[in-house]
């Protein structure tokens, strides 16, 4: 009808996990809009790639499922913004949302790390500790929550254990992430502990929204 492009904010409000649904949307914004068109489930599940090419060599201000592999095959070299890497940086980040808490559920969100050689599968050390820090949690009467992959989820004793996806298949996790803290939030949980991912590929967009959403904090296992 405008005859033109339209550039739109995604459809949450802010802080909170982006909508992967249009029912997230009426979650956070019902009887704040007239209508909600609902075209179904996203496919991918996290927010586009932003690249900046005023810069030389091109920046990466936001990874998303174009990833950094992806783009330096195409246009040879590619730098990343370096307030996604050093979070108390005192360089203002050039796209919004993506230095502070951001994409964050009600809980306090924690990403729990274990040795590198166990990403692909997390390890036992790894498990333990989560579940010793949710046990530590729920006996003081806090309600828990867990968030694994379908290779981990039978280790981990909480209130509520989710699955964001398989690490054989990283992008059904980007996919699954924030309707996974979505459902966190509806179960009322306190604290959430999330395993790490690696940071490659699509992982790089996978821990980017996980350390947001837990403002950068980092447990070691």
């Amino acid at each position: 009808a405008g005859g033109g492009y339209i550039a739109a904010p995604s459809a949450n409000t802010s802080g909170r996990p982006s909508p992967t649904k249009a029912e997230h949307v009426e979650e956070d914004l019902s009887g704040k809009i007239e209508m909600i068109l609902d075209g179904g489930a996203v496919d991918i599940g996290v927010e586009s790639t932003i690249l900046d090419m005023t810069v030389t060599p091109p920046m990466i201000l936001r990874p998303g499922a174009i990833t950094k592999e992806m783009l330096t095959e195409l246009i040879g070299e590619v730098d990343i913004d370096r307030t996604l890497i050093t979070p108390d940086s005192k360089v203002k980040p050039k796209a919004p949302g993506m230095k502070y808490r951001h994409y964050a559920p009600k809980a306090d969100l924690s990403i729990v790390e274990g040795p590198m050689a166990s990403y692909d599968v997390a390890n036992k050390k790894l498990a333990d500790a989560i579940n010793q820090m949710s046990a530590e949690r729920m006996a003081k009467g806090h309600r828990v929550g867990v968030i694994g992959t379908q290779e981990t989820v039978g280790r981990y004793k909480a209130d509520v254990v989710k699955s964001i996806g398989t690490r054989a298949d990283e992008a059904t996790i980007a996919n699954h992430l924030y309707a996974v803290l979505r459902e966190f939030d509806d179960a009322e949980v306190e604290y959430i502990y999330s395993e790490s991912f690696a940071a490659g590929g699509i992982g790089s967009a996978i821990m980017n929204r996980l350390l947001k959403a837990a403002g950068h904090h980092v447990i070691d296992a």
